[in-house]
């Protein structure tokens, strides 16, 4: 029974290939036939062309007066940086010019301060020395002891 239906089936569309098999030549020709083109058309196709080229004129303006805005903007904002950078490095200027003179002051200082702390202590073992080198002279063995350290 199932090979029946099948069969039956097939038959069936068989025979629908089979008939727009038969009418496919007058779809052809239905689609194949000339269609007149009337003065009309050919004043609505010129109309048409005009309109497209005033509208490409018109975009092709607006497209430079943006550019042109756009540049304008551009030039700006380029000399808005420019000024932002000029104001950047004049602070660095000023920040390395503030800490080139803490770091020279602090070394002035410092050997300032070392110069004039051990001022007093030369002082100080120039007597201490002298006192030595005379004790020296009566002493042989501090004298032995100070020839071999360069002191005397």
């Amino acid at each position: 029974m199932n090979n029946y239906l099948i069969r039956n089936y097939m038959k069936t569309i068989r025979k629908i290939i089979g008939v727009c098999i038969l009418f496919l030549p007058l779809f052809i020709r239905a689609e194949l036939k000339d269609i007149p083109f009337t003065i009309d058309d050919r004043d609505r196709l010129i109309r048409t062309e005009q309109k497209v080229e005033a509208l490409d004129a018109k975009i092709d303006m607006k497209v430079a007066a943006l550019d042109s805005k756009i540049d304008m903007k551009v030039d700006g904002l380029r000399s808005e940086m420019n000024a932002r950078f000029d104001q950047l490095f004049n602070f660095l200027w000023a920040i390395i010019g503030i800490f080139t003179t803490m770091m020279v002051s602090v070394f002035g200082f410092a050997f300032w301060d070392r110069k004039l702390s051990l001022g007093p202590l030369k002082k100080e073992n120039e007597k201490t020395l002298m006192v030595l080198r005379d004790y020296a002279k009566h002493q042989p063995k501090l004298q032995e002891i100070l020839k071999n350290a360069g002191l005397l």
